[in-house]
């Protein structure tokens, strides 16, 4: 992750919508488009577009970057299928197995 996100980190400048890579994960995958050419973003950030549950995020949605793969046509289509997710319900339940050995 660059920059990296550190427990030291005072501002919060530089995290969410804000940072680089987890921007565009964190944006619903219906703007995108928008947010990679920063229309979004500055919408975002002003506040005059208004980010909901009902906005799935790009990171739920598989391709080579987070959403790429989004169909405005059929939502459903791909839903939880993103890349994160799918490493994670890999690694969780080794973590947790692993966990409950140890004890």
């Amino acid at each position: 992750m660059s920059p990296p996100i550190g427990k030291d980190s005072k501002s919060c400048s530089k995290m969410g919508f804000n940072h680089l890579q987890l921007g565009p994960m964190l944006c619903p995958a219906k703007f995108l488009s928008e947010f990679n050419k920063d229309l979004a973003e500055k919408r975002i950030q002003a506040r005059s577009l208004k980010v909901t549950a009902s906005l799935w995020p790009a990171y739920l949605y598989p391709g080579d970057s987070p959403g790429k793969d989004f169909d405005p046509e059929d939502i459903i289509e791909g839903l939880l299928r993103g890349y994160l997710l799918e490493c994670v319900s890999v690694i969780l339940p080794l973590i947790i197995v692993c966990n409950f050995l140890s004890c």
